[in-house]
């Protein structure tokens, strides 16, 4: 009777080797909280700025290119940005001319070309989010949770991609503008007109005869108290990550 034996521990040992994925090097400011689950992987090199706070199993793949992220950024939980090699786009069919000739007649196709993942000073990417290689997403714009930046997107300063939508690949969202519902969604521009004053404070320039201060826009007078309350949340996360999650600070 033939019976089945375990394989041996050579071939065990040989069939359950792979090579680990290479780590990106990392350059971060000082003051920067890192958790000690974030992934980097990549060849190229990943920037963390001043400030800025990172959650635990966060990803950042630098296959395609450099990852830039400013200082005052917050990257939530299991965040990834870039993309790892299993979903980058494979390439497309190579041309005779663009090809260059092996001995055997094979052609290889040529190198994707460098992208930079940018992502500017004092911005939110929400849980789960992702923000895929060449994206740039400029200051103080906030992408919620589910929400995913295409390839060579362009998101604009002071907006909002809220939870669950899809910036299109090469899309861009302008300047103070919200893109809100499933998929694509829709978009609005946030107010900026100018907030006239309240009779209370016309009253108490009245009384003390002073003149009254400058009308402000009422969306900048909401951005600047989001960005207060942003910093302390910042602060506050910087001291929990720490001892909780075993974070570092770098």
């Amino acid at each position: 009777m033939a019976t089945l034996k375990p394989p041996t521990n050579t071939h065990r040992s040989s069939s359950s080797h792979s090579p680990s994925p290479p780590k990106a090097p990392l350059k971060a400011d000082p003051t920067a909280t890192i958790a000690d689950t974030v992934v980097f992987q990549g060849r190229h090199l990943v920037t963390i700025g001043a400030g800025t706070v990172i959650h635990p199993r966060a990803k950042f793949y630098a296959y395609e290119g450099p990852i830039v992220v400013e200082d005052g950024c917050i990257i939530c939980e299991k965040a990834v940005i870039g993309a790892p090699p299993s979903s980058s786009h494979s390439p497309a069919p190579s041309r005779p001319a663009s090809t260059t000739p092996t001995e055997s007649g094979a052609s290889t196709p040529e190198p994707r070309k460098e992208t930079t993942t940018r992502i500017s000073y004092f911005v939110t990417v929400g849980p789960l989010a992702t923000v895929e290689p060449g994206a740039n997403i400029h200051s103080s714009a906030t992408i919620e949770a589910l929400a995913t930046i295409r390839r060579g997107a362009d998101i604009g300063a002071h907006s909002k991609v809220c939870s669950g939508c899809e910036v299109i690949a090469g899309g861009s969202v302008a300047e103070w503008v919200v893109v809100y519902g499933r998929g694509p969604g829709m978009r609005r521009k946030r107010a900026r007109d100018l907030k006239g004053m309240s009779p209370a404070v016309v009253s108490a320039a009245q009384v003390s005869q002073t003149a009254l201060p400058s009308p402000a826009p009422a969306g900048k007078v909401i951005e600047d108290a989001r960005l207060m309350v942003l910093q302390k949340e910042r602060e506050v996360l910087g001291r929990m990550l720490v001892p909780a999650a075993g974070g570092k600070k770098r």
